[in-house]
């Protein structure tokens, strides 16, 4: 009996102790789950055109879901699974939220994204741990969706008019496995009209397992997909599926869904600057020229738009001028240098044949330049800037494309009415080799 008494009073203690224990460690948790929350769901996945659904196995989701807007009014989305679950799998999660959120806002593209998640993932991660990802770039603007999907289950983007399904397969290893050099950030281009969506998933779902073993597998979610009618019930379809499945899910499982939408204004700069702006440029100018090697591999973008930041009168103008330099840019490369036919994107077949010619020319570029010509002027208190774009293509017939409407609807032909509709002062030279905007600041007509 005094055994007995003994071990009794010996399990009690051991119970008390791995009470208190459990409790420090879950209370470490939630601490860190608020930090990492605070981190990872910064961004706008709380715009009305995104719908998701993530319900984690454990406290801390290995699935990452981000969605932030460019400085041009285009939707960045990142979907991403890690190995594993739990706290292990939520720490590589923290630097590719601050790669994807920092890039993001600058206006890097998908290409510079991607490498620098890759690299920073490959160098911090232990080898038996990697991300499977899938990273868009919805534009409404310019009625496309860039898709890289990394080991990720078969992604879907769903035409609202046709109600044609195009499947987003992978065609990449994970991020953290390739080194630099031998990774791949080839990105596929595909026509997305507004109203289009795009629908993601995690393994989670189709590895979700039923009463006998099996598993809710592809073809059932397919199913679900087909007999889908209301696109904003989607989600909720596939949630009640899994439950009918009377499945027992055996990893995180996440789901969204992203509608192609025009961006209501571009107004709110992406970039938040702390300095007054006293110490501003006032009076300057630059000149860029991008030859061909740089231009195999490397987006000026991004930097002529931080240079031109540097002006405190600009910044509210920010994403405006992002885009029209997006869309100047993307034609004196893509026509100008490369030569590409805009009309070649009128339908599904002829984008993915316009992409693979701008992969294939650019690759082989051996000669070429795009210029850049900046003019920061002070007028008074009030300021003006002028930006040429010169290319060294063979130009357009800029009095043709001129007298047509500014049409917005169609996939090709887009970007000098784009470019029209957001900057009015823009204006072409007679060659169509190169193109002028002019903004102003601080009351300027």
């Amino acid at each position: 009996m005094q055994r007995l008494r003994r071990l009794q009073q010996t399990i009690v203690q051991q119970r008390d102790q791995i009470a208190r224990h459990n409790n420090y460690l879950l209370n470490e948790q939630r601490v860190a789950k608020a930090v990492f929350d605070r981190v990872a769901h910064s961004g706008c996945l709380d715009a009305p055109n995104i719908r998701y659904l993530q319900s984690p196995y454990a406290l801390f989701n290995g699935d990452l879901l981000l969605a932030a807007y460019t400085p041009s009014g285009d939707t960045h989305l990142l979907l991403a699974d890690f190995t594993g679950h739990g706290l292990p799998a939520a720490i590589g999660a923290m630097p590719l939220a601050e790669v994807f959120y920092s890039m993001t806002a600058k206006g890097y593209g998908l290409a510079e994204i991607l490498r620098e998640m890759n690299a920073k993932l490959k160098r911090i991660l232990p080898v038996d741990m990697f991300c499977c990802a899938a990273l868009l770039c919805v534009s409404a603007q310019r009625r496309c969706v860039e898709v890289w999907n990394g080991g990720m289950p078969d992604g879907y983007l769903q035409a609202a008019l046709s109600g044609q399904r195009t499947a987003l397969t992978s065609q990449h290893l994970p991020l953290g496995v390739l080194r630099a050099e031998v990774f791949d950030h080839a990105t596929q281009v595909l026509p997305m009209l507004p109203g289009d969506q795009v629908f993601l998933l995690t393994d989670g779902v189709i590895d979700t397992c039923g009463p006998n073993q099996q598993l809710f597998g592809v073809e059932r979610l397919e199913r679900v997909l087909d007999a889908n009618r209301h696109p904003l019930q989607l989600i909720a379809e596939v949630e009640q599926a899994l439950q009918d499945f009377q499945g027992q899910a055996r990893d995180d499982v996440s789901m969204v869904q992203i509608t192609s939408q025009l961006p209501a204004f571009l107004g709110v700069p992406a970039i938040v600057y702390s300095d007054s702006g006293q110490c501003s440029p006032r009076d300057w100018s630059a000149s860029f020229e991008f030859r061909a090697p740089s231009l195999q591999q490397f987006n000026p973008l991004p930097y002529v738009l931080q240079l031109l930041m540097e002006v405190h009168g600009l910044r509210a103008q920010g994403p405006v001028i992002h885009a029209v330099l997006a869309e100047l840019y993307s034609n004196a490369l893509e026509h100008g240098v490369l030569g590409l036919d805009s009309r070649l994107k009128r339908d599904t077949g002829g984008f993915a044949h316009y992409y693979q010619q701008r992969k294939e020319r650019l690759a082989t570029l051996k000669y070429g330049f795009v210029r850049f010509s900046l003019q920061v002027e002070p007028i008074g208190e009030s300021g003006r800037l002028l930006i040429q774009v010169e290319d060294s293509g063979a130009g357009f017939d800029v009095a043709r494309v001129m007298a047509r409407p500014l049409d917005l609807d169609r996939l090709s032909g887009r970007g000098v009415s784009l470019v029209r509709q957001l900057c009015p002062a823009a204006r072409w030279a007679p060659d169509g080799r190169s193109a002028t905007v002019e903004f102003s600041w601080g009351g300027l007509a």
